[in-house]
């Protein structure tokens, strides 16, 4: 959803280092540096390119792995990096909305449309285009965020005659009320803050704005998301929806629940956004809050909900009034890295998360053999393993094939023994962004337990204070190398 006041921007050189960076995102040398070399990110997308020609782009269908974010960048500057990100184990990037709209620099603007015949604000038809072409032949598909609750607010549209509207297609003006149960209407009728409330249920609208959809398939786009869809009727989005499926697409609805809305009034249309997660994840990363609670955790009974630690709309860092942020942004990436390691949902990563958190991507690169182990036939269901009995230490399994354990916790965890016989895991794994092994061996007594924690000399489990870590399944071999 749209908001008000944007982060300042970058200045310009940094914001060029910034585009490099996530487009060199595989290399080391990008997380402890703030110079990118072009030659280097040159050859980077050369190697991703090739790698990519080995692999086969998934139906346009399928449920993606985890999403990036590449919010309001420039489609040129998405193009140049696309490769890397699908090489990093993502299926699927989210550009911002496409229409012409407010021009103004900061990010809200692209969330107030002025002309949906028109693409432009972060490129040309011609660059979207070249970006998705890009991103098809690297096995990433693209998602399109698209605006058709509400017009910009400028001064010279306060007339309401917009390029394609007149004063007929808008809503008379009049406050949402988001609380009481007998003024639901007001969702789908009122305005959203200053923004003008088009009238959905007139075929005009919907006719301009499926046009506008129709442009995006037409150039390769591979699913919608539907921004402020709970303030849209659900007949209006399931008319959308239903032309998306003309093609085979993936898409998704942001509903923020609260107050008077629920996300099962929306689900049966598209997947929606999981904010009901996003409340219990806040809750227990928090300080003071409880990890065992997410041995079954409040969500949407919807295992194709979109899911995240932070998204555009609750990060301080982004926008001046965040819903429901957490206090601590640091809590928010390790709830991303949870998100990454479960079997449910659709993971939604922000791209500066991506760039400036190491663990983070290695959560994408986990669940991307996660899914590639299920297709061989394997077991990978997700469990909470009450084997650690800790406020601030989380142990998940995914059936015998890995697991993932997270320490918000201000202290390192360090634990000489740790039984594991109540659980899937066996054999050796392998931590991904450190490169220890991890021995889980069955004992003479039956029982199973951690023998070795990086080193032979070292049972049990040492982790980090803060820090996320990911496990895989390797054969025994690597363990006595």
């Amino acid at each position: 959803m749209m908001r008000a006041v944007s982060q300042r921007s970058l200045p310009h050189i940094a914001a060029k280092t910034l585009i490099l960076c996530l487009g060199l995102l595989l290399l080391p040398s990008c997380e402890n540096s703030t110079q990118a070399n072009r030659a280097s990110h040159t050859g980077l997308q050369a190697v991703a390119q090739q790698k990519a020609a080995t692999s086969k782009l998934e139906p346009a269908t399928t449920q993606p792995v985890a999403i990036f974010h590449a919010f309001n960048q420039r489609f040129s500057d998405v193009k140049k990096y696309v490769c890397a990100v699908g090489q990093q184990g993502y299926s699927h990037i989210q550009i911002s909305p496409a229409q012409k709209s407010n021009p103004s620099k900061d990010w809200w603007a692209r969330y107030q449309p002025v002309d949906y015949r028109v693409i432009e604000g972060l490129g040309s038809e011609a660059e979207l285009k070249a970006l998705i072409d890009t991103a098809h032949r690297c096995n990433v598909r693209v998602i399109a965020d698209v605006v058709f609750n509400h017009m910009a607010n400028m001064p010279q549209y306060q007339n309401l005659k917009f390029p394609t509207f007149t004063p007929q297609d808008f809503q008379p003006r009049c406050n949402t009320n988001y609380d009481d149960p007998n003024a639901k209407w007001t969702l789908h009728r009122c305005w959203l803050g200053d923004l003008p409330d088009l009238k959905l249920d007139r075929p005009h609208v919907r006719q301009i704005q499926k046009q506008h959809m129709q442009k995006l398939l037409n150039l390769g786009i591979d699913g919608f998301r539907f921004d402020a869809a709970k303030h849209m009727p659900q007949s209006a989005l399931q008319d959308y929806i239903n032309l998306a499926n003309t093609r085979p697409t993936w898409n998704y609805l942001e509903v923020i629940e609260g107050g008077n809305t629920r996300l099962e009034e929306y689900s049966y249309i598209a997947a929606v956004t999981d904010f009901r997660l996003y409340n219990t994840l806040r809750s227990a990363f928090s300080y003071g809050g409880d990890l065992r609670s997410l041995r079954v955790p409040q969500a949407l009974n919807d295992p194709r909900s979109v899911v995240f630690g932070r998204n555009h709309d609750t990060a301080p860092d982004i926008t001046s009034t965040p819903v429901g942020p957490f206090k601590d942004q640091g809590d928010a990436h390790l709830a991303t890295a949870y998100v990454l390691a479960r079997e449910s949902g659709t993971p939604l990563v922000l791209s500066k998360d991506n760039l400036s958190v190491p663990y983070i991507k290695y959560g994408v690169k986990f669940r991307r053999i996660m899914r590639d182990r299920a297709r061989e036939g394997k077991r990978i269901q997700e469990n909470v393993l009450a084997a650690i009995n800790s406020p601030t230490v989380l142990l998940l399994e995914r059936g015998a094939e890995g697991f993932f354990v997270v320490n918000k916790g201000g202290q390192a965890f360090n634990i000489p023994v740790l039984d594991l016989t109540l659980t899937n895991l066996e054999g050796c794994y392998r931590e991904l962004r450190n490169n220890f092994t991890v021995a889980i061996e069955r004992r003479s007594n039956g029982k199973k337990y951690v023998t070795r924690w990086g080193t032979w000399k070292q049972g049990g489990m040492r982790l980090q204070a803060r820090d996320a870590l990911y496990f895989i399944r390797d054969p025994w071999e690597k363990c006595n190398q």
